[in-house]
């Protein structure tokens, strides 16, 4: 039976069993590798999957071969994946005996409303993750009309606020600067280098130090396997050369640590206190943290700046700097410019307040400019009887002083009198 279990060592060196078999779902393994107890638990599941067979032209037996048979899933990211497969339980446990026909226009835009109770993004994975399930459906015919042609994705609510929050240079200079000051330059590293570059978490983790090569940076994305080559931001270069490339070379503490241990030569360019690389999650956490801190001491604005808003931030640049969507999927690593499009929103909100600030302020100048605009008024020449101009500039009041102004009546009559 152990030709059906897969070892999957995890990025912790945690080794983990998976069950693997053609038209049975990945499930994982809870029993030591080589033992009894692992050949009665594949024994059992191959039982209960084999004895369950999904009734055909149903939701069920159209989502368990969506997971099993087709390389569109085949071919997902890990973490998709698993996403992925609590929601087809979702569909298996709520819609598995409901006919792949009776999902109308009118009984998918029903699903789709009870599911944006939820949330819109909630809504809308549901709804593109059963548009892929029912798809071979649609193809053979089980469905005579597309289901989805006339169902919408759901509009993120215009009051929410945005899910990952663009980084101020103010908030990210007192983030890493309160990294070194305690002693996490490894942490203070990982922010300078996902701000400008863009990548992802489970990338940044994995960053070996030989990625900087040649004033470029070279890698391959985990998500989606693509090969990332870009130039290195001189704001990364002048950062990194400022921080600490390794962490104090203190004993550590710990309720895990074994007591005088010290920290090891980091071989990536973000690392925890002990010199070794940062778990996906332990890098989170720790970011969380610290932010949490800082907003609470009044040193930053908010405690939502989280490690993929730094993504969004390097998006956002390189949308307001004109790239185009194809220049700026390269850049960040998308497999599709479709991708970059999330930037492009967001940039243009930035652009558009930039743009009206500007306008505002042009106004302004150029009414202050107009109040002390020179007159000029027509006056006749003596000598020569043609008419001039003549530059008059503007007077102002003089300052009051709270006494009347004396009465020159009897002067301005004197002075007619005369002439």
């Amino acid at each position: 039976m152990t030709r059906y279990v897969h070892r999957v060592r995890g990025k912790d060196g945690v080794e983990r069993l998976y069950l693997r078999k053609t038209g049975v779902p990945r499930v994982p393994l809870a029993s030591p590798y080589g033992s009894r107890k692992l050949e009665v638990e594949v024994e059992r599941l191959l039982a209960e999957f084999g004895s369950i067979k999904a009734r055909p032209q149903t939701l069920e037996a159209a989502a368990r071969e969506y997971e099993t048979k087709t390389p569109e899933f085949r071919n997902l990211a890990e973490s998709t994946k698993r996403e992925y497969r609590y929601i087809l339980g979702e569909f298996i446990d709520d819609l598995g005996e409901v006919p792949v026909s009776a999902f109308t226009p009118k009984f998918v835009m029903q699903l789709r409303d009870k599911w944006a109770e939820r949330g819109h993004r909630a809504a809308n994975l549901r709804l593109q993750l059963l548009k892929n399930v029912l798809k071979r459906s649609l193809i053979a015919g089980e469905i005579k009309k597309d289901p989805f042609a006339l169902v919408s994705q759901v509009r993120r609510p215009s009051s929410r606020e945005e899910p990952h929050r663009i980084w101020p240079d103010v908030a990210l200079s007192a983030v890493v600067a309160a990294a070194v000051e305690q002693g996490r330059p490894g942490l203070a590293r990982a922010i300078a280098v996902a701000r400008y570059t863009g990548v992802r978490r489970g990338d940044l983790v994995k960053l070996t130090r030989s990625a900087r090569q040649d004033g470029r940076i070279r890698f391959t994305t985990g998500k989606r396997k693509v090969a990332v080559d870009i130039p290195e931001a001189p704001q990364l270069t002048d950062w990194l050369s400022r921080l600490p490339d390794r962490p104090p070379n203190t004993p550590r503490r710990g309720r895990k640590v074994p007591r005088d241990a010290t920290s090891s030569e980091p071989l990536t360019l973000a690392f925890n206190s002990a010199g070794r690389p940062y778990t996906d999650d332990g890098l989170g956490q720790e970011l969380r943290k610290l932010v949490s801190a800082l907003h609470a001491a009044g040193k930053i604005d908010s405690d939502k700046y989280d490690l993929h808003g730094l993504r969004h931030t390097r998006g956002v640049d390189l949308a307001l700097a004109g790239c185009t969507d194809a220049q700026g999927a390269a850049m960040m690593g998308h497999g599709s410019p479709n991708s970059f499009t999330t930037y492009r929103r967001q940039a243009d909100k930035v652009r558009l307040t930039n743009d009206a600030a500007a306008k505002l302020q042009s106004l302004r100048e150029r009414a202050a400019n107009e109040s002390v605009k020179p007159v000029v008024e027509k006056v006749e020449n003596p000598p020569t009887g043609t008419i001039g101009e003549r530059t008059k500039m503007p007077t102002f009041p003089e300052p009051c002083d709270g006494t009347a102004s004396p009465d020159r009546t009897e002067d301005l009559q004197s002075h007619n009198l005369a002439l």
